[in-house]
């Protein structure tokens, strides 16, 4: 894919083109995404993206191909960031993987960094059965990981109440299978600790429990703090934290006190709308966040 070179500004990255006015609600040299209290002082009217693109504001990786789904078994190239460089990184997981790659990739491109997608829809990273297609990719991405040897992995996985696992052929409710799901998720992550990798978590945060946010703006567009939700993630169904806690040395990333300070999700930032629905972030936002990401982030080959 063409680089789209990044800069700095202050300390922070300088996105796509169509961020630039993001910055300025910011303010170029301030603290990027103020995690809610700019947009409670928002009177815009129009939104970004737009309220007929948004379900489909997915990003880069998505557009190439790069979240396969139903019989695929097997991820394509699905590089990002510098393909030639000797630094690879590994993004691993479902489609809560996928929200988190424009800012993993404007990261890429200003680290240096050899980026590869391996994500498929509604398949965990966890090593539990959901289906024989979803099996046979994380058999193989897995495979593929520790043939590419990278330095850093990068771990995201549903863990909502859709999150489901075949038992002896029987579909699990959410409850039954979260104890199948935190040891599964623990054989992934030794499988990568044994490549030699270094391993981050991006927590999950399920997101809108009733409505879809971005709808609720489209009737309430002087006023979307009226749209604002409160957070449901049970700590007891967390297998993704409880897996990282017990194997040790994972680095976890909790986007939820940036997105959703004190568990409260605004729907927008300034003009720009945070959910593409019940459960992502829109590429938009992601991108927004990626100074914030990029701050975090463990890098294997600094210093």
């Amino acid at each position: 894919m063409p680089s789209t070179g990044t800069k700095k500004c202050s300390g922070m990255f300088l996105v796509l083109p169509v961020l630039l006015a993001s910055l300025l609600v910011a303010g170029c040299g301030g603290k990027g995404d103020s995690g809610g209290s700019r947009d409670r002082e928002s009177t815009a009217t129009s939104f970004v993206p737009s309220f007929s693109e948004v379900k489909q504001d997915k990003g880069p990786v998505f557009v190439n191909g790069c979240l396969i789904h139903g019989q695929e078994a097997e991820s394509g190239e699905c590089q990002f960031g510098d393909p030639d460089s000797s630094k690879k990184v590994v993004v691993f997981g479902d489609s809560h993987a996928l929200q988190w790659t424009p800012a993993l990739i404007e990261i890429a491109k200003e680290r240096g960094w050899n980026l590869t997608a391996l994500l498929h829809a509604n398949c965990t990273a966890a090593q539990v059965s959901v289906d024989e297609n979803c099996d046979r990719w994380r058999e193989n991405s897995l495979e593929r990981i520790k043939e590419q040897a990278p330095g850093l992995v990068i771990v995201a996985s549903n863990t909502g109440p859709n999150m489901t696992v075949d038992r002896d052929g029987e579909k699990l409710d959410r409850a039954a299978a979260e104890p199948l799901l935190e040891d599964g998720m623990v054989e992934t992550f030794e499988a990568l600790k044994a490549t030699g990798a270094e391993v981050t978590l991006m927590q999950d945060m399920a997101m809108s429990k009733d409505y879809l946010p971005s709808e609720c703006v489209t009737e309430h567009q002087d006023d979307p703090e009226r749209c604002t939700f409160r957070m449901n993630r049970p700590p007891e169904l967390a297998y993704d934290l409880k897996a990282a806690e017990q194997v040790g040395g994972i680095q976890v990333i909790d986007p939820l006190p940036r997105i959703c300070p004190g568990y409260s999700c605004s729907p927008v930032h300034g003009r720009y709308l945070r959910f593409r629905d019940r459960f992502h972030i829109t590429a938009t936002y992601s991108r927004m966040l990626a100074p914030w990401l990029d701050s975090r982030l463990q890098d294997p080959w600094e210093g």
